[in-house]
């Protein structure tokens, strides 16, 4: 009878490996595949120019700070700089949008050995997460920048928290769920008796540095101010750590929404290397056909072998589906140039809103109110329920280089609001198990 045993146990093992072969050969076909748009910006542009140069003195990277700032740094084979950051609308520059100000007007001209540094006042900028971004330039073309990321205590209180206006795109729907980030935190490892799920349901987290548990030493998850700040952060000696919400827990259940519907987030996070966050939709967790809807993924990271876009991919996944034809679904895929829209800024440089409309007949993309894309509603997405899920991935399957370490091993996002409307409330739902 032990021999059976042993003979049964080697069988499932066998099975787990090849199950688990599979998936991780699936990961890699997908990064891959030319056809998943997400993954292809510019991996193959041979961007030499852009160089790591730029070292933060002070303050540290994702310091508080607030009145007059002092910002020190050295930029080694540098001659020149120069630092800006988005400001509020003032009497100057009265663009809704907000503006791109320059901290350095005069230029900066750094020493000998690289160093520079300038002064700014914090209270004169919107309060809350901001971006400091720093340019340096060599007489040769050799250039860098460096996103600072601070936390701006004073300051100027502009478009924080969830609108009183309902969006445009959700015209004849209801508001069926919100979250300012408020409140504290409702997230468990698994999802089980709270609002959030810490990891996606049910087939596995995908990012280089793990999603991390909420129980454990690197809780990535912190309620500050009016919003939800999602930590990435490398200890010694550990293989990092960021974070994932889904709205559905580990046994399917939890918050869905159906066609017609309305889905929108609002956030900021730091282009470096490897920094990859994104706002999106799933409607299967089985592994049956589903359809992904990526309402955002950005990729952070200049020069050689980065993605070198300041803007952000939409698609629509189709995973495992056919046309009439036998041939496999195309996934419609755009990518967005956030420099010639609205307010010409990237997701990096301020709060941004990504919207997704699911129609009975059009699926359509929104940045900042603003349609970006279009495609036929695929019948999967229109007869299916939608959970969704925001995370902060640190590389991973997407194959994009990590290199945090300039920063300190770290990066944050900011999620200021999410907020969903449909039609009505899904009650009860949940995903149907297998048949036995």
């Amino acid at each position: 009878m032990s021999n059976i045993k042993v003979y049964i146990m080697k069988i499932l093992q066998r099975i787990i490996m090849v199950l688990l072969a599979n998936f991780a050969i699936d990961m890699v076909v997908w990064a891959q595949d030319p056809n998943y748009m997400d993954f292809n910006y510019g991996q193959h542009v041979q961007d030499t120019d852009w160089v790591d140069a730029i070292q933060i003195i002070s303050p540290l990277c994702r310091s508080e700070v607030q009145g007059k700032v002092e910002v020190q740094f050295k930029a080694k084979g540098m001659k020149t700089a120069k630092a800006l950051c988005w400001s509020q609308p003032t009497e100057k520059n009265k663009s809704n949008w907000g503006y791109d100000a320059n901290l350095t007007p005069r230029g900066l001209k750094l020493k000998k050995d690289g160093s520079g540094r300038f002064t700014f006042d914090a209270e004169l900028f919107p309060a809350g997460p901001m971006n400091i971004r720093i340019y340096a330039q060599a007489e040769n073309g050799k250039k860098d920048i460096f996103e600072l990321q601070l936390y701006n205590k004073g300051g100027i209180s502009w478009k924080q928290g969830i609108p009183k206006k309902d969006p445009p795109a959700a015209k004849g729907l209801k508001l069926v769920f919100s979250d300012d980030f408020d409140k504290d935190l409702s997230i468990s490892n698994d999802g089980r008796g709270t609002r959030y799920n810490a990891h996606k349901p049910l087939w596995g987290d995908f990012s280089g540095w793990p999603f991390s548990d909420v129980d454990g030493p690197d809780n990535p998850f912190f309620q500050v101010d009016t919003y939800l700040k999602i930590a990435a952060r490398k200890r010694k000696g550990t293989k990092g750590s960021t974070g994932l919400i889904a709205s559905v827990n580990m046994d399917g259940e939890g918050f869905w929404v159906k066609a017609p519907c309305y889905l929108e987030c609002c956030f900021i996070a730091q282009s470096a290397p490897g920094t990859w966050p994104a706002f999106w939709t799933i409607n299967q967790i089985r592994h049956a056909p589903g359809d992904e809807l990526d309402i955002v993924e950005a990729y952070g990271g200049r020069g050689k072998g980065n993605p070198n876009y300041w803007g952000y991919s939409c698609t629509s996944h189709f995973w495992g589906q056919r046309d009439e034809n036998g041939k496999a679904k195309p996934h419609p895929a755009k990518s967005i140039d956030m420099l010639s829209l609205g307010g010409k800024s990237s997701w990096s440089t301020t709060f941004h809103t990504y919207g997704l409309y699911i129609g009975l007949k059009d699926t359509v993309y929104y940045l900042d109110d603003i349609e970006v894309f279009r495609h036929p509603t695929n019948e999967i997405s229109r007869d299916f329920p939608h959970l969704f899920m925001i995370n902060y991935a640190i590389g991973g399957i997407s194959g994009w280089p990590i290199d945090l370490e300039r920063y300190g091993n770290g990066s944050d996002m900011y999620v200021d609001y999410v907020r969903i409307y449909a039609e009505k409330r899904l009650e009860n739902y949940s995903v149907p198990r297998p048949e036995k």
